[in-house]
C-alpha cells in the first residue's frame, strides 16, 4: 500500500501535477529512512517499465534537486533532502550507463566501515617528503606540528618554509593524496601516484616546480615572478591562477584545465593561452588541442573528494581505480564495446561499492586483498 501510493505520487511529481496536499504527503512518505532501499528499487522498476519517464540525465538531476528547494521551509527542505538523496538510480540510456549516486546518511558511516573480507578501502592522505640532503619524512604517521626546521604539518596540509634554499620532493604513492603549501603561499593538491619537486624558497626570476601525475594549483599572485609548472617537455606558466594539470604517463594526453586567471601552455615551439573554462590537451604525438568548453567539474572532482565519470569507458575508469585503491587490474574478458559510464559517488567508498555499479553491464569483478589484484570477468 505504501509503495503503491509512493509510486503514484512520484509519477505525479515527475509530471509536475502534484497538488499542495499531495506534495506534502509525498515528502512525508519520503521521510522514512528505513524505506530508502525499497524506494530505490521502485525507482529502478519505474525506469525499466515506463519509457515515458526516461528523462534526459539533466532532467532527472533537476527533478531530485528541486525537492530541496521547492515549497517547504528551509528546515523541512534539509530534512527531506537527506532522504530523497539516498535513492540510487541506475539508468541505461543508448548504450551508456548513467549513474546517479547522491549522498545519503549512510555514506558518512562508510568512513568508519571496517574493510570487509575481499574488499579494499579507498585512499587517504599521506606522502613522502624528501630533501636533497637525504632527509625523509613519512607524512602518513607524522604528528601535527613542526616536523623539522621549516616543515610544519597541520592536519592534511604540509607547509614548507625556507631555512636555506634547497630542493624537496613530495611523492604520493598509489592510494595516497596530499596538500602542500609552498613558501610563496601557493597551495598544491597532489593526487595519487604523483610527485612535485620544488625549492624551499623561490629566489630566481621565475617560480619553477616540476610534477608527475596530477596536481591542482592555487598560485599566489606575484607579477614580478611568474609561476611555472613543468611536466616533462611541456610547461605551464602563470602569474596567479587556479588550474589542474593531469600528466600521468599511462593516460592518452597531458591535460591542463583552467578555472581562474590565465595560463600559457607550451610544448616545443607550440604555445597556447588558456582562458577560464578551457583545457589544453597534449597528445602522445606532440600535438596540442584546446577544448573551449571544458568539463571543469570533471577535471577537479578528485580534489573535491568525488569520483566523477562522464561517458568514460571501463579501461579509463580502471586506471583511476588502480591509482586510488592501489590495485592492479587484469582482464579475463573482452571489454564491452561502445559502452560508457557516467556517475558520481564519494571518493572514500570501499572498492566493492564502486565496482558493483558496473555489474549491470554484465561485468563481474573479484578482489584479492592479499595480492591487491582486481580481475574483470564476464
Amino acid at each position: 500500500m505504501y509503495m503503491e501510493r509512493l509510486r503514484i505520487l512520484f509519477k505525479a511529481y515527475l509530471d509536475n501535477s502534484l497538488s499542495e496536499a499531495e506534495y506534502a504527503e509525498f515528502c512525508q512518505l519520503l521521510g522514512q529512512e528505513d524505506r530508502m532501499q525499497m524506494l530505490s528499487q521502485e525507482l529502478q522498476e519505474l525506469w525499466d517499465t515506463h519509457p515515458e519517464y526516461r528523462l534526459p540525465v539533466h532532467e532527472w538531476d533537476k527533478k531530485f534537486k528541486a525537492l530541496k528547494e521547492e515549497r517547504l521551509p528551509k528546515a523541512k527542505r534539509t530534512f527531506i533532502w537527506r532522504y530523497v538523496a539516498a535513492a540510487a538510480v541506475v539508468l541505461l540510456v543508448a548504450g551508456s550507463t548513467y549513474l546517479f549516486l547522491y549522498e545519503k546518511p549512510a555514506i558518512k558511516a562508510l568512513r568508519q566501515t571496517p574493510i570487509l573480507r575481499n574488499d579494499i578501502a579507498a585512499g587517504t592522505n599521506g606522502a613522502i617528503l624528501s630533501f636533497a640532503n637525504g632527509k625523509t619524512i613519512v607524512l602518513d604517521t607524522a604528528r601535527n606540528g613542526q616536523l623539522m626546521e621549516g616543515v610544519v604539518k597541520n592536519g592534511s596540509d604540509i607547509a614548507v618554509k625556507a631555512t636555506a634554499v634547497e630542493y624537496a620532493t613530495l611523492t604520493t604513492p598509489r592510494a595516497k593524496q596530499q596538500q602542500l603549501i609552498l613558501d610563496d603561499g601557493t597551495k598544491v593538491w597532489l593526487n595519487a601516484a604523483s610527485s612535485i619537486r620544488f625549492p624551499s624558497a623561490f629566489t630566481g626570476p621565475k617560480r619553477v616546480v616540476e610534477i608527475t601525475g596530477e596536481a591542482y594549483f592555487e598560485v599566489a599572485k606575484n607579477p614580478a615572478q611568474p609561476f611555472v609548472v613543468k611536466t616533462g617537455e611541456s610547461e605551464v606558466e602563470v602569474l596567479g591562477t587556479h588550474f589542474n594539470v593531469m600528466a600521468y604517463a599511462n593516460e592518452h594526453s597531458i591535460q591542463t584545465t583552467l578555472l581562474e586567471g590565465s595560463v600559457t601552455f607550451s610544448q616545443g615551439n607550440q604555445t597556447v593561452v588558456l582562458k577560464p573554462g578551457q583545457q589544453s590537451r597534449l597528445s602522445k604525438d606532440g600535438q596540442i588541442k584546446v577544448v573551449e568548453d571544458a568539463d571543469v567539474e570533471l577535471a577537479t572532482a578528485w580534489k573535491n573528494g568525488q569520483q566523477l565519470f562522464r561517458q568514460a569507458d571501463i579501461a579509463t575508469i580502471m586506471r583511476q581505480v588502480e591509482r586510488w585503491y592501489n590495485v592492479d587490474v587484469q582482464y579475463q574478458t573482452a571489454l564491452p564495446a561502445n559502452t560508457t559510464f557516467s556517475g558520481d559517488l564519494p571518493r572514500n567508498v570501499n572498492l566493492s561499492e564502486l565496482l558493483k555499479v558496473f555489474e549491470r553491464e554484465h561485468l563481474h569483478f573479484s578482489i584479492d586483498v592479499h595480492t591487491r589484484k582486481v580481475t574483470v570477468t564476464e
